[in-house]
């Protein structure tokens, strides 16, 4: 089985790479790395690694090309700030983006999906390896919730499920029956600092979905770096779509978040 790994930023890569091995110890894995966004990490677990620079996709073509993959995962976010820094965009890549309708990241990452599978490559479920790590129904830890915090749960639902099908962002804070921050560019981490800044201790944080959210490379994600920060800000819940919301190192995620008495909670959309 040969599969090829399209490497975004953190951790997801290298944690996918590791459950692949583990699931499939002959497995050959081909990862395409990118310059200052992808761990180094990602070379204990696969096989050979490619590194480009940010917007080079016609050396991402010829990578697939010269290692005949027919199958491939994109895993890890882009900053999606670098959209508007296009000092290293390629050719093909400038040509693309021309004729894609909008500059949503969603619609950049379709056309580049689109693009690539044109020569033959079939793009997998970022999930499909790790099933078992998405979000389920219900307080994931174990953790009681209090009156307020569950008031403020069924308004951040509400909230959430029309925000996130907007395609603006998927990541939310809440406070006192008051949105707090909406997430757009900047990603979850940013959006939940700046919700503390706002609100200070107490708030309630959402990550949701929107509708027919392609999970090829668009799969919203959790881990132990945001799990720290909701600690550092005294957050006082995580809400998760159910089975729609990765996390990363699931079992540990869990357990931290239990000694930090921060309830983790999966619910679906209103």
């Amino acid at each position: 089985m040969k599969i090829g790994i399209i490497a975004g930023n953190r951790s997801f890569p290298a944690i996918l790479s590791k459950a692949i091995k583990e699931k499939y110890p002959n497995s050959d894995l081909v990862a395409v790395c990118f310059h200052k966004e992808t761990s180094r990490l990602i070379k204990k677990y696969v096989d050979r690694t490619y590194w480009l620079h940010i917007g080079n996709l016609s050396g991402i073509k010829r990578v697939i090309q010269s290692e005949k993959l027919k199958e491939c995962i994109m895993a890890g976010q882009i900053s999606p700030v670098r959209i508007f820094d296009r000092r290293n965009w390629d050719k093909e890549l400038i040509e693309l983006v021309a004729k894609t309708k909008d500059m949503r990241p969603h619609s950049i990452f379709s056309s580049i999906i689109s693009y690539l599978e044109s020569f033959g490559l079939r793009f997998l479920d970022s999930t499909f390896y790790l099933k078992e790590s998405l979000s389920c129904e219900g307080v994931m830890n174990g953790l009681s919730l209090s009156e307020a915090v569950e008031t403020d749960v069924d308004f951040g639902t509400k909230m959430a499920s029309r925000f996130v099908d907007m395609d603006i962002g998927q990541t939310m804070v809440v406070k006192d029956k008051s949105v707090v921050a909406l997430e757009a560019l900047e990603g979850t981490d940013n959006t939940i600092k700046r919700g503390a800044r706002l609100a200070g201790r107490g708030c309630i944080v959402l990550k949701f979905s929107k509708l027919n959210q392609d999970l090829r490379f668009d799969v919203p994600v959790v881990g132990i770096s945001t799990l720290k920060l909701l600690r550092k800000i005294r957050a006082s819940a995580l809400i998760l779509e159910t089975n729609k919301v990765l996390i990363l190192e699931k079992d540990k995620f869990l357990e931290m978040s239990k000694r930090y008495l921060i309830p983790v909670i999966g619910k679906d959309k209103i």
